[in-house]
């Protein structure tokens, strides 16, 4: 059984066909050519652990996601969440391969995002990048990378450090757009095509009045008792989403409803995609939190090489 390290994970994916790949495992599930079983969770002391298997038929191989998510980490200085991705032979179900997750979940996570920004936002030039972690450092690398018409990044995190931090290390890899620190989420979204929301925050990290009016907005880090984009802006836009069997588990959605408001939920990605559903000159919202099939679509790339 092979041992794939965070090393490993960085040299050998090849962006562009990790891009293709993810944005067909999207189109793959929306058409019923994948096989997801209920994502399973039990409480260990005051965290969560997951577990999310996945298969695209026709592969040799599936997967099962195993996470666990312990916020009180940050009192020890480690990472509140630590996934693994284990892969089996389709054939056999022997257990081949074990990837180290996190940064594999960062890429994963910005590469799907990057599916929403192909198809719902026309040549965005200026991106805001909420959070300064290691979601909020990927989007900006890996958007910058495939997306020749941004010339700007901006990054804002409540933690000065944090936020300053991060600018100076994107702008040591990043030579083609300009990175900088806003002093206020106001600062970061006013004049931005995309809104990157990458915290886990239990509270709006920005507020609506101050979008533009076609604005892709795109929330990965809020689940359950979390909430990074405001109400107002839920109960505005146009929402699509990674799976709808997960609507239920994202309470930026479900709480406005419950407050009786009736959202313009235009489905799945995969589905809009595949209808090729035009969505480029309105306020929009792209939730997902990591589809299985789209762990399994970036595993191909890793296994292949």
């Amino acid at each position: 059984m092979r041992i794939i390290k965070e090393k490993e994970v960085e040299k050998n994916i090849n962006l562009q066909k990790a891009f293709e790949l993810i944005e067909k495992s999207y189109l793959d599930y929306s058409a019923g050519r994948t096989v997801a079983a209920v994502t399973t969770s039990m409480e260990v002391n005051d965290g969560m652990f997951y577990s999310f298997p996945a298969f695209i038929k026709g592969k040799s191989f599936f997967i099962s996601k195993q996470a666990s998510d312990f916020r009180n980490n940050k009192k020890y200085n480690l990472p509140s969440v630590h996934p693994y991705i284990l892969v089996f032979n389709s054939k056999t179900g022997i257990l081949e391969s074990i990837i180290e997750g996190r940064l594999f979940a960062a890429v994963r996570t910005s590469l799907s995002s990057a599916i929403g920004v192909k198809h719902f936002s026309k040549q965005p030039k200026k991106i805001a990048i909420l959070g300064s972690g290691v979601q909020g450092e990927f989007h900006a690398k890996i958007f910058s990378e495939l997306f020749n018409s941004i010339k700007e990044i901006a990054v804002y995190s409540p933690t000065k450090s944090h936020r300053d931090n991060l600018v100076k290390k994107l702008n040591k890899t990043i030579k083609r757009v300009k990175v900088v620190a806003s002093l206020t989420a106001k600062e970061a979204v006013n004049n931005a095509d995309v809104v990157v929301c990458a915290t886990s925050s239990k509270t709006p990290v920005f507020e609506d009045q101050d979008l533009k009016k076609q604005v892709l907005i795109i929330g990965v880090g809020a689940m359950k008792n979390d909430q990074e984009i405001p109400t107002q802006t839920i109960k505005e836009a146009i929402i699509i989403v990674d799976t709808e069997k997960n609507i239920d588990k994202y309470d930026e959605l479900t709480k406005p409803m419950q407050e009786g408001y009736k959202l313009k939920i235009k489905g799945e990605i995969g589905r809009a995609v595949l209808q090729k559903i035009k969505l480029n000159n309105q306020k929009i919202v792209f939730k997902h939190h990591g589809l299985p099939v789209t762990d399994a679509a970036l595993a191909e790339t890793l296994i292949n090489k």
